[in-house]
């Protein structure tokens, strides 16, 4: 049941990515692709994938192939739906952007409340060498800048519990993230964001809902 509602999106954007020339899907995004292998070079977080077309097949750098249908949905979606917008270094919250009011107890639930409580189960979460450039901030306890893909800017800033409040997390992201982004999208691509961190520097190629960690 749950491979099926995560396999239904992903055949839906795979047509809509097949419908399209591979000139016409990166034109003016930013995208590296190769016309003599039909494939686009996409970096997410600190990771390459090659996606093929018109098969929409998404590899690792490693050669290893992409069978989670999450992190196949989220980059055909970049690539599809993406405006190559440039970023704009204004930060606003889920509820700022369109639908955001209506879906945030969700986004919520799913990453600000997760991501606080494994920072505060686990404070050295971000402690590990990392190919990711992350821009420090000084706010809260810990707190950074990072592109999930480019262009596309997210910031976490994190609070450590205590006697008196318990621990919290804000997430905000780039004004651009709507061109890339629906309010129903953003709640996985956090979930995808946050499991980079959960597994010291990179996702898991079959990673599924099943995958993600309760909070604590």
């Amino acid at each position: 049941m749950r491979e099926h509602q995560e396999k239904v999106p992903y055949l839906y954007i795979l047509e809509k990515f097949q419908e399209q020339s591979l000139q016409e899907l990166c034109k003016g995004k930013g995208l590296t692709y190769d016309e003599s292998r039909n494939v686009i070079t996409v970096k997410l977080m600190s990771e390459n994938y090659d996606v093929y077309y018109p098969s929409g097949k998404v590899f690792k750098e490693d050669g290893s192939e992409v069978t989670s249908y999450l992190l196949k949905t989220v980059i055909l979606r970049y690539i599809v739906n993406g405006k190559g917008t440039k970023p704009t270094f204004r930060f606003i919250s889920y509820k700022e952007i369109q639908d955001g009011q209506v879906y945030y107890p969700n986004f919520y639930k799913r990453t600000i409340k997760r991501l606080a409580q494994l920072y505060d189960h686990d404070p050295t979460l971000f402690d590990f060498p990392d190919k990711l450039e992350r821009l420090p901030m000084s706010r809260g306890d810990l707190s950074f800048t990072f592109e999930f893909l480019p262009h596309v800017y997210f910031q976490f800033i994190l609070y450590r519990g205590d006697d008196e409040f318990p621990a919290g997390a804000t997430i905000l992201m780039d004004a651009n993230t709507e061109d890339y982004f629906n309010a129903e999208d953003l709640a996985v691509v956090v979930d995808i964001a946050i499991e980079y961190f959960v597994h010291k520097g990179t996702i898991p190629p079959d990673l599924g809902m099943y995958h993600f960690k309760e909070s604590y």
